[in-house]
């Protein structure tokens, strides 16, 4: 019997962000759009988590975004993402990140030219099966 335990990624204190989805989420601010630049990295985390995606690796080019005690003081974003995704020994914070990253890309695909309609987002979102 063996008394190894699985090695579980170590949490970050700061999430990071793309310089891609910074100068995104710094343009909505802008526009008027988003309140807090926070609020733009939340949301780009729940369309991601929504819609199912498996986000792909982090990119290169990226900066400290924001503490995770500040991010997540509740850790309900950490609960949610344990509870839908198979994180195999990852970090937590590490794939919001990755999370985030896709999602802001995603809301600026969708918002190019027009509106965004979040509920309408999150209405596109699949089902989760029972």
């Amino acid at each position: 019997m063996s008394d190894t335990v699985p090695a579980i990624a170590t949490e970050r204190t700061q999430v990071r962000l793309s310089n891609k989805a910074h100068t995104i989420l710094t343009q909505m601010k802008e526009d008027g759009y988003l309140a807090e630049m926070t609020d733009g990295y939340r949301l780009g985390i729940a369309l991601a988590l929504s819609m199912g995606v498996a986000p792909g690796e982090f990119p290169a080019e990226n900066k400290n975004f924001i503490a995770v005690s500040t991010l997540d003081p509740s850790g309900e974003i950490a609960a949610s993402i344990r509870i839908l995704v198979d994180l195999e020994g990852q970090s937590v914070y590490g794939y919001a990140e990755r999370l985030a990253d896709w999602g802001i890309k995603e809301m600026q695909d969708r918002f190019r030219g027009g509106f965004l309609d979040v509920a309408k987002l999150m209405d596109e979102a699949p089902a989760l099966p029972a």
